[in-house]
């Protein structure tokens, strides 16, 4: 009984989603990196800038963490997108 139970629970949730994902709402976090602020930190990356110092240089353009600057880890984790994306 609780099986099926957690079965029907678990399709509504999954209709619930596909229902809101056609009206143009989809879940999780907002980016704080736009591919601008991505290109950015790439090309002071490639000038042999190191990480915290672009970290630094860079400014997060929306939502409520606007006009504070990402950590290192969120430039880390840029850069490591883009050499996974490569290879």
């Amino acid at each position: 009984m609780a099986e099926s139970e957690c079965e029907y629970i678990r399709e509504k949730s999954l209709e619930g989603q596909a229902s809101a994902r056609e009206r143009g709402r989809h879940g999780g976090r907002p980016k704080v990196v736009d591919d601008d602020m991505a290109a950015y930190a790439r090309s002071l990356r490639a000038n042999g800038v190191p990480v915290p110092e672009i970290a630094r240089k860079l400014v997060i353009t929306s939502g409520k963490n606007q006009g504070k600057r990402p950590s290192a880890d969120t430039v880390y984790r840029i850069l490591a997108e883009d050499a996974d994306s490569t290879a």
